[in-house]
């Protein structure tokens, strides 16, 4: 089983806290559309013998996709890869591209089964600070007219301990979202990532850094309060309602093959082997313009492949099974991690049952740290 990635590097413009790769130069959007086709086609003996369990359009933002270039790049895809038994195609998208016309063609004319709505907050304050694009009709109207189309399977993303999102606002944004009875929420604290108008801002003394108490306590709130609605908190970002985990996120977290399309994707075969796309479009249409598929590869190291299989198991509700971290790494590895272990520093913060290591959940938001204390450094 693997997972199909396609990422669509564009934006009307940037959000303040943003970092992933897009552009906002949309006169190169057809372009570069051709492109993922062109790529796609080129990279299908990859999967020709793997099952594709999911399909993500991911970005960027999706959404700005036409209907018409939808029904190009799912062309494609029907071309080269059986996607006939694909169980979850997903589909990012804004609030305002969510038209009443938009949905219905998404509904009745492609195999998209869930979306990805970026709401972020219900308030208009907080999407003006954020400079998102949509308002807060906008983003309750959305998700109304999406479910009235006949889309069960959404989720909404929210980002809680921003400057101005109080305590009282991110309970109304958790009350809302119970009330429009949305089966799964992704939710994150506004992190001030490099390079970004926000690092810029805060830098220049223009707004005031993120409060990690308030974090804190939107964090505490936020396990609380879905949990006692029903649902599970699988991964440190993420709750779900039972039987609507996202499935091809799932697949990162627990080491799955995946292959990346378009600028900036990542790709990895379930082993070793990982490989990206370079992080600029006009390198990545004239790359396969000349039929090179715009990509670097390498091969994972053992002490990177323990780290990554620490950072992204103790993030989930599956956590490390120690028996499989035994065979697999090497002696030094192992004698490092069980050191880790009785480490006083992290020993009350973690648990095992049945060779099963989790975090405790008091600790939860700690989790970043925790799982550097287990890096293995050379």
């Amino acid at each position: 089983m693997a997972g199909l990635y396609i990422h669509i590097p564009f934006c009307t413009k940037k959000c303040n806290y943003c970092n992933f790769h897009f552009s906002t130069r949309l006169e190169l959007k057809s372009k570069l559309i051709e492109s993922i086709g062109k790529e796609l086609f080129m990279r299908k003996e990859e999967m020709n013998a793997i099952h594709i369990e999911t399909l993500y359009f991911g970005g960027g933002t999706p959404s700005l996709l036409s209907p018409q270039e939808l029904d190009f790049l799912f062309r494609k895809i029907e071309e080269n890869y059986d996607i006939s038994q694909t169980t979850e195609i997903t589909l990012e998208a804004n609030p305002e591209n969510l038209s009443d016309e938009y949905l219905t063609f998404l509904k009745e004319k492609t195999p998209i089964n869930r979306l990805s709505i970026g709401i972020q907050s219900f308030f208009d304050e907080d999407l003006k600070f954020m400079n998102r694009t949509h308002n807060s009709k906008q983003a309750e109207s959305c998700i109304k007219n999406a479910q009235d189309k006949g889309f069960e399977n959404i989720t909404i993303d929210l980002i809680y301990g921003g400057q101005t999102t109080t305590d009282e606002r991110w309970l109304t944004n958790l009350d809302k979202a119970l009330t429009l009875e949305i089966p799964h929420i992704s939710s994150y604290a506004l992190t001030v990532e490099p390079k970004t108008a926000f690092e810029f801002q805060i830098r220049k003394g223009k707004i005031p850094p993120v409060e990690e108490d308030k974090q804190f306590r939107h964090f505490e709130l936020l396990r609380k309060i879905l949990s006692e609605n029903g649902y599970i908190q699988y991964e440190f970002s993420n709750f779900g309602k039972k039987g609507f985990f996202s499935r091809h996120n799932t697949s990162y977290w627990k080491n799955k093959t995946y292959m990346g399309i378009g600028p900036s994707a990542h790709s990895y075969d379930g082993k070793n082997k990982r490989s990206w796309n370079v992080s600029h479009n006009m390198n990545y249409l004239r790359s396969l313009e000349k039929d090179i598929l715009p990509a670097e590869e390498e091969t994972i190291s053992e002490k990177d492949r323990f780290n990554e299989r620490i950072m992204l198991g103790l993030r989930t509700l599956w956590g490390i099974d120690i028996r499989e971290l035994e065979k697999e790494f090497s002696h030094p590895i192992i004698n490092h991690f069980h050191r880790e272990l009785a480490n006083p520093e992290v020993k009350n913060k973690i648990k095992i049952t049945d060779h099963i290591l989790t975090i405790n959940p008091e600790f939860l938001f700690l989790t970043d740290g925790i799982i550097s204390q287990f890096f293995f450094v050379d």
